[in-house]
């Protein structure tokens, strides 16, 4: 074996162990980028996310498989927007661990956008780790362990409850009397045509 081989051999296994190195590092870096105690997550927690990490994470540029021009292509919204992983919903017990809650759902969903924007390297690899902790990052600026994805809470009052009644009586009476102009109009339009039968002469 020549010296350059040697030396090409040697660049290459040195790549492939920094490689390596920095991969185990970026996941560290994931395990603890998150609080020590992280909060619970409810079901409506869980759709809301999942949709916004997808929107936000899976987005790629191709080139079109025809036109000579680069596309752009998002991740497909999957049957999770509507009903979550139930490992992803945490409401009791140790809600720090991998196998559910927030650190669970992040890990996941990381690694399907990391399918969708790169199928061919392998799940776990120095971009999907790099991805995940984008995403941990974004969940923490987002607020959303604070309860930024909650659903609001409002208390009304007797008052406000009988007006918001009023209103919605009024928003469905509107909506029948435009159907039933709709409906009248409709029943002349083909009672017209049944008089011009009724006259038109049998040949």
């Amino acid at each position: 074996m020549s010296i350059n081989s040697l030396l090409t051999k040697i660049d290459s296994r040195m790549a492939t162990v920094d490689n390596l190195v920095n991969k185990k590092k970026k996941y560290q870096e994931c395990n603890t980028t998150l609080p020590d105690n992280v909060p619970y997550i409810t079901k409506e927690e869980c759709k809301k996310a999942f949709i916004l990490l997808t929107k936000k994470f899976g987005k790629k540029t191709i080139r079109h498989s025809y036109r000579n021009e680069w596309v752009k292509r998002k991740m497909p919204i999957q049957i999770y927007a509507r009903d979550p992983r139930r490992c992803w919903i945490s409401l009791s017990g140790n809600s720090n661990t991998l196998s559910k809650g927030w650190r669970r759902l992040i890990h996941d969903v990381s690694h399907m956008v990391h399918r969708f924007l790169r199928p061919k390297l392998p799940n776990h690899c120095f971009q999907q780790a790099e991805l995940e902790l984008a995403m941990i990052k974004y969940v923490l600026d987002k607020g959303w362990l604070n309860g930024t994805l909650k659903p609001k809470v409002i208390i009304l009052s007797k008052d406000e409850k009988r007006i918001k009644k009023i209103e919605g009586y009024k928003i469905l009476i509107k909506k029948w009397q435009t159907k039933s102009k709709h409906a009248n109009t409709f029943i002349k339009k083909y009672s017209k045509k049944i008089k011009y039968y009724e006259r038109k002469e049998v040949k």
